[in-house]
């Protein structure tokens, strides 16, 4: 999915998101203080996911790769920002 991801699919992204957005929430409320600042930071997963996709490495573990994403995010403090 990354993959197509990469090369623009948004239905893609979707697909994607309906897969991991409820475990990155989790994740991510575990590292906020307050529900919207998860939200959030959900919001800017997925941003960073869309721009950097390209990036991935076909063969590295997926989900792993999206968790370090959501997880920069969180310990840099800034949006859209993977550490």
């Amino acid at each position: 999915m990354l993959v197509q991801i990469a090369h623009g699919s948004v239905k893609a992204l979707a697909e994607l998101y309906d897969l991991v957005a409820p475990l990155l929430l989790a994740l991510l409320r575990s590292r906020h203080a307050t529900a919207d600042q998860a939200d959030d930071a959900l919001v800017d997963a997925f941003v960073q996911i869309w721009q950097t996709a390209p990036a991935y490495s076909p063969g590295t573990a997926a989900l792993g790769w999206i968790i370090d994403l959501a997880q920069g995010d969180c310990r840099t403090g800034a949006p859209g920002r993977a550490a």
